[in-house]
């Protein structure tokens, strides 16, 4: 695309803001016919009007208005209660989709107070040296405002070097799309009124009385009588705006040091395009993990389709991995369900959790190649829930029916690798142990055979034993020691027993089942 006259790669901070007026109502899914809708927002036991919809507005419902005036004049209109959490998780919502035209969004959430502003909200975006992409700046707000639009939602951009310019310009200048010049901040500001600079409804009151109503008049007053008079936050304010004073934005989410992405010259929507997108994301993030000697824990996929819709999908695994061919097969499940609509136009992939990764994991036989017995879960547990799959993890204690725990096959921020306990263990523990009788020469031997479930076992091979002195800081419970043996049968079936109690201390020795092995 040719870049529109005056761009500068190098040039100045260039700020988008995107008023929402309507943000209350218009977030709300009104059915053709319905009733006039008013939202109301009640602060210190004052309800108040702070938005409408346009039949309501039409018959002079209007923001700021006690719900009972306005139900006289609209007797059938619908009173709904706010809802600020939703209109912030719609605002989060609208500020994914502008990562569309530039990867610094912030969002500006509606007031808290039960005046004019608790019902809208907005956004900035800083554009700087993103305008080209899109055509020039006139171009990318004409996109911006039209796919808003189709939405139905009511917007009105400003364009300026500053957010406080943009701000301004946006609310208070009634132009539906305003691109002020570099550097011209000040004479686009100038003719408004001084409630565009932010300030509290007080200070904007005792600035009127004195007749300082425009921002212009501000402009040409010695800063230090304004600030002792009005407070510092005028001059802040009035600085901000012009840009003699710094004002950072603060983009949602932040960015992440392991994020691609992939703009698209053309739109794509079939199965096996989507896939090469997927896997020429995945061979950049692979690359990403290797120069850090990470790997990836859990994945975010992200497309933004082209109604300005987005799709997340989120994958996790047990270990850090940087397989693209184990990641693709992860996603490849979600891909399977994906509606891309009119098409994709641009996908981000975003490892959420990387960790340092460990190259040696061993398949089923111990090799360390192949798919391992880790790869298997994650796609159980990426195709089930997570909640539906469990795994054995270590537990501080050295009793085997404490030794471990059951938790989530992919927990988000779990240990890669935690030791678990020394020596074999079986795969299956009987809880409780189960008591057998058993036959074994004092003080150490092995059994030699045993009655467990009314069937005698007669021990032909066996290792042992293991001691394990009792958990004494617990207080109550058992409190021998036990001496565990691996036993083998004349079938092969082999138990894991234990021996409780020393007969040198006086103890009476009594014997448990406590695992078979596979």
């Amino acid at each position: 695309m040719t870049p529109e006259p005056g761009y500068r790669a190098n040039g100045p901070r260039r700020i988008l803001h995107l008023w929402l007026p309507g943000l209350a109502i218009e977030r709300l899914e009104r059915k053709p016919g319905a009733r006039p809708a008013a939202i109301v927002h009640t602060v210190r036991g004052r309800r108040t009007i702070i938005a409408a919809c346009p039949q309501a507005l039409a018959a002079g419902v209007t923001p700021g208005r006690p719900p009972g005036d306005a139900q006289a004049l609209v007797p059938e209109l619908c009173v709904i209660p706010a809802d600020p959490p939703g209109q912030r998780a719609t605002l989060d919502s609208l500020a994914d989709r502008c990562a569309r035209w530039s990867p610094m969004v912030a969002a500006d959430p509606p007031a808290d107070g039960a005046g004019d502003g608790a019902g809208d909200g907005g956004l900035w975006l800083d554009v700087t040296g993103c305008a080209h992409l899109f055509g020039g700046e006139t171009a990318m707000c004409r996109d911006i405002a039209a796919r808003f639009a189709e939405r139905g939602w009511t917007v009105r951009l400003a364009l300026a070097d500053t957010p406080g310019a943009a701000w301004a310009v946006a609310r208070f200048a009634q132009r539906r799309i305003a691109l002020i010049a570099p550097g011209s901040q000040r004479a686009a500001i100038g003719p408004l009124p001084v409630a565009a600079l932010r300030l509290p409804a007080a200070t904007v009151e005792g600035l009127e009385k004195v007749g300082l109503r425009r921002v212009d008049t501000l402009c040409g007053i010695a800063r230090a009588p304004l600030a002792t008079r009005f407070g510092p936050a005028v001059t802040r304010r009035l600085d901000q705006a012009l840009g003699a004073a710094p004002e950072p934005i603060f983009p949602r989410p932040p960015a992440s040091p392991h994020r691609v992405r992939l703009s698209l010259p053309e739109p794509v929507s079939t199965p096996d395009s989507v896939g090469a997108v997927v896997r020429r994301l995945l061979e950049r993030m692979v690359m990403r993990m290797r120069r850090a000697d990470l790997g990836v824990r859990r994945l975010e996929l992200v497309f933004h389709r082209v109604d300005g819709s987005v799709k997340r999908f989120a994958v996790g695994t047990s270990r850090p991995g940087r397989d693209a061919d184990a990641l693709y097969r992860l996603l490849a499940e979600h891909l399977d369900r994906l509606d891309p609509g009119f098409g994709i136009e641009t996908a981000t992939l975003e490892a959420v959790i990387a960790e340092p990764f460990n190259a040696r994991v061993p398949d089923f036989s111990g090799r360390t190649h192949g798919i391992g017995l880790h790869d298997l879960h994650d796609r159980i547990a990426n195709r089930l829930g997570t909640g539906a799959v469990r795994r054995a993890v270590p537990h501080e204690s050295h009793l085997p029916e404490r030794a471990e725990s059951r938790a989530p096959a992919v927990p988000a921020g779990w240990p890669a690798d935690t030791p678990g306990p020394d020596g074999a263990r079986p795969l299956r523990l009987l809880n409780p142990p189960e008591p057998v009788a058993a036959v074994a020469l004092l003080p150490d031997h092995p059994p030699v055979r045993f009655r467990w479930r009314g069937i005698d076992i007669r021990v032909v091979r066996s290792a042992g034993p293991e001691r394990l002195a009792p958990e004494w800081w617990r207080g109550a419970g058992r409190t021998a020691t036990r001496d565990y043996f691996r036993v083998e049968d004349g079938d092969g079936r082999r138990y894991w027993l234990f021996r409780e109690g020393l007969a040198e201390r006086g103890e009476t020795p009594a014997w448990h089942l406590h695992g078979l092995f596979a």
